[in-house]
């Protein structure tokens, strides 16, 4: 519950116990419904005291970037101004060049938006959202401008204006109404995720845990991710202290590479006891606990199972006990547990330095070309329409078909999110045609004029929050106020609405049929993509070990695995499954050999056994890189008892990894194999 919820909670805690609300109307929900709702009115009358020609965008726009949360809702606007002024400036370049030669500006424009649409692609978040205004920003003031071009600038300069006046107006009203804690919000989520692992680490030491639990708490890592960058929009605390919060993440995340490692280990050898991988699950009990843990207790264990390394090396000849392995994985485990408690610690600390650390993200480059070419199509195929029938609504027709091209391309299912569109502009045009024609002519101020679309707009808001109706919601919020189009001295007379009626709609629907014709969703085709990337970087990784680390591979392997799990749906359960244990195969090796490489460079007589079990990895065959790491180990295993304290345990740490890459390649061979494409 974020600290808005919290505020809400206790000052009308005792009205809800007297008040019985429905579920879905929530005391949040209406605090959300009601702070837009009268940011939006004062946006409005704001531009009309500014005498601003098209006031409807500064409300329109306040609805676009509400949020739930402070700092989503400030880090929407940023990308939204950015993306905004971009828009603009691209708009006035290809005016100023282009507007005497129709065609060659009909092509620019539809290039610049395909190129937006796949840069959106290939971006996270409101990151993805400020490309595609950049794009679609061109398009209105292009179209708008395109009459009288010597507008331009004027034009876009007002549109600024009128999407700065809506971000600030809405900054303002959440700043004071739904100021929130960022930092200690992120701190409960850390917190909170931290002992969901632990937990979940302590049942896979135990037997308990499934593979789909892991798939989850994996996932969460990137969702914990992005909360923290929405924070730290509001927060210059969290901003500063972000890469610990990664840095936490990412030892979570090797916790979680080495238990699901070590839980097959086990699991192939149920006869073998030892006692420390009980004591391991107690201490990861303690941490997933709600009392605060002693990470000296942590590293005190880890002492006594580096003692047990060492008992257990001496009786190391031919073959490498089964029990090494085990104990190497509990002590790598313990590590990445008390790195994890350590890096919260900094996290948490107010004197702490500040820290940024990167992560990686994986891009279907393809879907982005196919997304960019896509929306060039459209806007061109569009353009002729336009001009082939010289409608009077032709501009704002093709504004609404890239609007849709570009921000329905980003979603999983852009059919289905351009139909939630297209249901909520039905209902905009019913409501809108209502108001304008019946209600609207009634009224005769501001104070009138805000009633009506208060109350209206208080019930979008409370149906935004809504699970159920967000989509169609989302959608009317807008598209209602575009198609009422409060205005300081006119009402829009029945042509015009009909005609924006008609354009909307059949720009949504034009958008929906590209979507369906041109490059339809095929998961099972981004499925065995997304398989491939993950073998193709698993060979990198063999082949140039340098240009990887710990946090670029786990985060983006982390990353596809959800990918993988979006694309479940028509997929036979058994093979779900299978794949999902083999992308956490490919997560295991590939977090092996960072590490083999890093022993590598670290210790320059080991580099020879372990880089030929690199290049073999590079190779992209499971059984014969299953065949040189359990050769490469079994000649560790002759030197392991021979050399000295700090020589054995890097022999030892190099011997388990090598014996986890053998595991795995030869457990999920199949996975691993590379596959033609469908």
């Amino acid at each position: 519950m974020t600290e808005a919820s919290l505020n809400s909670a206790r000052l009308f805690g005792p009205m809800a116990r007297r008040l019985a609300l429905p579920p879905w109307l929530t005391w949040s929900a209406m605090g959300f419904a009601l702070r837009t709702t009268a940011a939006s009115l004062v946006a409005l009358y704001i531009a009309f005291l500014l005498n601003l020609d098209d006031p409807k965008w500064a409300p329109m726009t306040v609805w676009i970037v509400a949020q739930s949360s402070r700092g989503m809702s400030l880090s929407k606007g940023q990308y939204r101004i950015l993306g905004t002024i971009v828009g603009a400036v691209a708009a006035v370049t290809m005016v100023a060049f282009f507007a005497q030669v129709p065609e060659l500006f009909i092509l620019i424009l539809a290039l610049w938006l395909g190129l937006c649409t796949a840069l959106a692609t290939g971006l996270r978040n409101f990151r993805s959202y400020g490309a595609v205004l950049a794009g679609y920003t061109a398009a209105i003031i292009a179209f708008d401008s395109i009459s009288s071009p010597l507008e331009v600038f004027d034009i876009a300069m007002a549109r600024v204006i009128y999407i700065a006046l809506g971000i600030m107006t809405e900054a303002v009203f959440t700043t004071i109404f739904a100021p929130g804690a960022p930092l200690q919000e992120t701190r409960n989520r850390l917190a909170t995720y931290l002992r969901q692992v632990a937990d979940l680490c302590a049942r896979a030491l135990r037997g308990q845990a499934n593979t789909s639990g892991f798939q989850r708490l994996l996932t969460g890592a990137l969702e914990l991710d992005v909360a923290a960058e929405y924070a730290t929009a509001s927060s210059s605390s969290v901003r500063s202290r972000f890469g610990h919060l990664r840095g936490a993440s990412v030892a979570i995340l090797t916790q979680m590479a080495v238990a699901q490692s070590l839980r097959e280990h086990l699991a192939a050898r149920p006869d073998l006891d030892e006692p420390l991988v009980e004591k391991t699950a107690v201490a990861l009990d303690a941490i997933g606990s709600t009392s605060p843990v002693d990470p000296t207790a942590i590293a005190a264990l880890r002492v006594d199972v580096r003692a047990a390394l060492s008992t257990t090396a001496a009786d190391c000849g031919h073959n490498i006990p089964p029990r090494l392995p085990i104990l190497d994985h509990l002590d790598r485990l313990l590590e990445a547990a008390h790195d994890a408690l350590m890096r919260q610690a900094l996290f948490s600390d107010e004197k702490a330095p500040s820290s940024r650390l990167k992560l990686s993200f994986h891009v279907d480059h393809r879907d982005a070309v196919q997304n960019g070419l896509r929306t060039f199509v459209a806007i061109v195929v569009g353009s002729w329409f336009w001009i082939a029938t010289a409608w009077p609504s032709g501009p704002s027709f093709i504004i609404i078909l890239g609007v849709i091209c570009a921000l329905f391309a980003t979603r999983p299912n852009p059919v289905v999110g351009g139909m939630g569109f297209l249901k909520g502009g039905l209902v905009a045009v019913i409501a809108a045609a209502i108001c304008n024609f019946a209600i609207l002519p009634m009224l005769s101020d501001f104070t009138e004029l805000a009633v009506v679309i208060g109350i209206i707009m208080f019930a979008t808001g409370l149906a935004m929050r809504n699970a159920r109706t967000a989509a169609l919601a989302t959608s009317f919020a807008f598209l209602f106020l575009d198609l009422i189009s409060p205005d300081n001295t006119s009402r829009v007379d029945a042509a015009s609405f009909l005609n924006g009626a008609l354009a909307l709609l059949l720009g949504v629907g034009a958008g929906v049929l590209v979507f369906t014709l041109l490059f339809p969703s095929n998961p099972k085709a981004k499925r065995l993509r997304l398989q491939r990337a993950t073998r193709r970087d698993l060979a990198d990784i063999g082949k140039t070990p340098a240009r990887w680390t710990r946090e670029h591979w786990l985060s983006k392997t982390v990353d596809r695995l959800g990918g993988q799990a979006a694309t479940n749906a028509g997929v036979p359960e058994k093979q779900a499954e299978d794949d999902l244990r083999g992308m956490l195969a490919a997560l295991t090796i590939g977090e092996a050999a960072i590490t083999l490489s890093e022993l590598a460079r670290e210790h320059p007589r080991l580099a020879k056994p372990l880089k030929v079990v690199l290049r073999q990895l590079g190779r992209g065959d499971p059984a014969r890189l299953a065949k040189v790491s359990r050769a490469a180990a079994r000649h560790l295993s002759y030197r392991i008892n021979r050399s000295d304290i700090s020589t054995r345990r890097t022999l030892i740490r190099a011997a388990s990894q090598l014996d986890a890459i053998a595991s795995a390649a030869l457990n999920h061979a199949d996975y691993l194999r590379e596959k033609r494409a469908v």
